[in-house]
């Protein structure tokens, strides 16, 4: 299908880096990479990863990491997480993690953030280091001191040096307590 035949939408395409039957994940990531290439090159808008650890089947467990690489072996595609999953991690983290992207690929990557967990209860009590440890009921303050990071009002006075500051309208969440999606880029 050629760019003139897409329709009036922006299209976007989001993908698990799958791990095939017998096959493993270092052939998901390169389907993965190949998959963002073809997307580009048929003029989608933006190309997502998802966050899932502990699943034999999915091999985007550090979309940060999977986006870096993407980042370089395309051109001009926005690129992006659907989502981050907020309890898993550190705000201050993810804030540097995706102000870097942006810093070495200006104006092509976008932070979607998610409040579940994205994977068992067991593999989410390692990832958290304890069982009461970024539980989602604390999704609020996260992205509230997340959001904090992206326009230079961090509650704890701290600044990340790779984050450009943005107008708060650029992070947004969705409902008081449900997903959200922050843009990094305008």
């Amino acid at each position: 299908m050629a760019r003139s035949e897409l329709p009036d939408i922006p299209l976007s395409v989001l993908d698990l880096a799958p791990v095939g039957a017998g096959s493993h994940a270092g052939a998901a990531l390169r389907d993965t990479i190949e998959l963002a290439r073809l997307t580009e090159r048929l003029g989608f808008q933006r190309f997502w990863v998802a966050e899932h650890h502990n699943m034999p089947g999915i091999a985007s467990s550090a979309p940060a990491v999977l986006l870096a690489h993407l980042a370089t072996a395309t051109e001009r595609i926005r690129l992006g997480s659907g989502g981050v999953m907020l309890p898993n991690h550190a705000p201050l983290v993810v804030a540097e993690q995706f102000g870097m992207l942006e810093a070495l690929h200006p104006g092509r990557v976008d932070l979607g953030i998610g409040r579940a967990p994205g994977t068992d209860p067991v593999t989410a009590q390692a990832l958290r280091r304890r069982a009461d440890a970024l539980s989602v009921d604390e999704f609020p303050e996260q992205l509230t001191e997340l959001m904090g990071y992206f326009v230079g009002a961090s509650q704890r006075g701290v600044r990340v040096s790779t984050v450009r500051r943005r107008n708060a309208q650029h992070c947004v969440p969705s409902t008081p307590r449900g997903p959200a999606f922050a843009r990094t880029t305008s």
